[in-house]
């Protein structure tokens, strides 16, 4: 059974470093209750040493967090489906699997859009529907 909750908030930030984007239910995280990606521009060789040159996400604390590790990440004007691997599924004891449905305007909605389409370039398992 995924972890479904709706985000009040959605963030997207252009970062010195790269890309920042999160949906949450309240603005400092504190709940709990949040999706958080960050990519950045480029990754430097200590980033692939370290196994940190992939997209980094989070859900809902820093225990539930992977570089890499995503199945799928659909958007859709209403919400997010992202699909974790088995790896990171036995880690969150569950099916790896959050759904967070979110309501914004269009200007924030085209911000969004080009700010995924950037996080996940070239790479297959993104979509929009």
């Amino acid at each position: 059974m995924p972890i479904e909750f709706d985000a009040k908030y959605v963030h997207v930030s252009k970062e010195a470093w790269g890309w920042l984007v999160t949906w949450s239910v309240d603005e400092n995280l504190a709940a709990e209750r949040y999706v958080m990606l960050q990519a950045a521009d480029k990754y430097s060789a200590e980033d692939a040493r370290l196994g940190m040159d992939d997209i980094y996400i989070e859900c809902c604390n820093q225990g539930w967090s992977w570089y890499g590790h995503i199945q799928a990440f659909k958007l859709s004007r209403t919400h997010i489906d992202v699909q974790l691997d088995h790896e990171a599924a036995g880690r969150m004891r569950s099916d790896g699997r959050f759904v967070v449905g979110f309501s914004i305007d269009d200007e924030a909605w085209g911000k969004l859009q080009r700010a995924l389409e950037q996080v996940f370039a070239g790479r297959g398992y993104y979509s929009e529907a």
